[in-house]
């Protein structure tokens, strides 16, 4: 494993984060899952077991064997390094390539953006890369896709609103959002693309997101443009951007649609301290 670069893709659900990995994925010697859920599936019911496995090993040795038991704790130090090989374990096993050819390897899983210290701790020398979308497109984005889902499991409401839903959503991404910027304000070095970027330039996104993950490799530009081409809206759903199909994970592609989607009073009872957000990220027009 020393020869191969750790990553993990963090950001908020209907960021983009599924569109950069595909990206990724297009790069020779690049290998980019989705969704482990290693620490909040893992690492943390495990971190609950080694504790309550410590709390029953002290307690056998004080009442048992008058403070001297034959079996000691569990150190930390050896919890996190099984962790870590089990977490390696399943990712090499799930790429499904020669270790050999692997330069890069890694998981886009959102609901990291708030296991990021816990990754740290595992991984670190892992590199981090924080998929950035205007908070209200993302809102939207991610109504639509519950919506999609309630319908397949039968259990979609036609009173649904999209105003209410998306203001609700809309929390999420702050919550997640302010999640990723607490870890890299205390040290954790981060790479963002931004979404709105991604539609303009996605060469250039691409390129300087891998430049990050694997500094001392390089594509030259006809790959780069082919993982471009193979991970577009255009490729991947058959409609060109715009073109909305509710059913599809893929259902817009476009910037800036909750102008048009939601009713103009939708965000103005929104927190100051999410305008702030909004502010602060660029977002506020």
């Amino acid at each position: 494993m020393t020869a191969m670069q750790i990553f993990f893709i963090v950001g908020a659900q209907k960021s983009g984060t599924t569109w950069l990995q595909r990206s990724l994925n297009g790069l020779d010697g690049v290998h980019c899952l989705g969704e482990g859920h290693f620490i909040d599936r893992l690492v943390q019911p495990f971190a609950e077991t080694a504790r309550s496995y410590n709390q029953m090993m002290q307690l056998v040795a004080e009442r048992v064997y008058d403070g001297n038991g034959f079996y000691s704790i569990i150190p930390d130090t050896e919890f996190r390094q099984v962790m870590r090989e089990w977490i390696l374990k399943i990712l090499l096993r799930n790429v499904n390539a020669d270790p050999h050819s692997i330069l890069a390897i890694g998981d886009k899983t959102p609901a990291h953006s708030h296991h990021i210290p816990t990754l740290r701790s595992l991984f670190p020398e892992a590199r981090f890369v924080h998929m950035l979308r205007d908070g209200r497109d993302a809102a939207v984005s991610a109504f639509h896709h519950q919506q999609r889902i309630l319908k397949q499991l039968n259990q979609a409401d036609r009173d649904a609103s999209i105003d209410i839903g998306a203001a609700e959503m809309f929390l999420k991404w702050a919550h997640t959002t302010r999640a990723v910027l607490r870890a890299e304000e205390t040290g954790q070095e981060m790479h963002t693309v931004r979404y709105e970027a991604m539609l303009n330039n996605p060469a250039q996104c691409l390129k300087a997101c891998i430049h990050h993950i694997i500094p001392d490799h390089h594509w030259d530009e006809q790959e780069i443009h082919a993982a471009v081409e193979a991970s577009s809206f255009r490729r991947q759903s058959g409609r060109q951007p715009g073109v909305i199909d509710n059913s599809a994970f893929l259902r817009k592609g476009i910037a800036g649609s909750w102008k048009s989607e939601l009713q103009s009073q939708t965000f103005s009872q929104i927190s100051p301290e999410d305008k702030a957000l909004l502010k602060r990220l660029g977002y506020d027009s």
